[in-house]
């Protein structure tokens, strides 16, 4: 969810149906259409530069890395890529706040060792 309580409600509530239609062509089950589809479906959404780039920033502050190609189907789709790391900075300040982290580099992941981003331990599925 988009949190960006200084749009007015009809931008918000564009801003929830371009997560959707990002995420549906992104990573989920449209990610194999051709990216021109993946594109004009987003565009038909919103074709905002700002709108766009404020969807890309939550992408990009996706800890794990999931939400890549999301980003790029954003950009595709005319992101301000500004407003986007702006926006992402924000996102990870509110996830730290919470206590919502990355990856580490030590294996430990939402204080559980041995876990990966995928949630699975080390060496289960290898």
């Amino acid at each position: 969810m988009v949190y960006v309580p200084s749009l007015p409600q009809p931008q918000r509530l564009l801003l929830a149906e371009l997560a959707g239609t990002a995420n549906r062509y992104s990573i989920g089950e449209g990610r194999g259409l051709p990216r021109e589809v993946a594109v004009a479906a987003v565009r038909a959404v919103t074709d905002d530069p700002v709108l766009l780039g404020i969807q890309a920033g939550v992408a990009l502050a996706d800890p794990y890395g999931v939400s890549q190609p999301m980003v790029e189907l954003l950009q595709a789709a005319g992101a301000d890529m500004t407003i986007a790391q702006q926006h992402a900075t924000e996102v990870r300040e509110r996830l730290e706040r919470i206590g919502i982290a990355g990856p580490s580099d030590d294996g430990v992941v939402d204080g559980r060792p041995d876990q990966h981003g995928d949630g699975q331990p080390e060496g289960r599925y290898g």
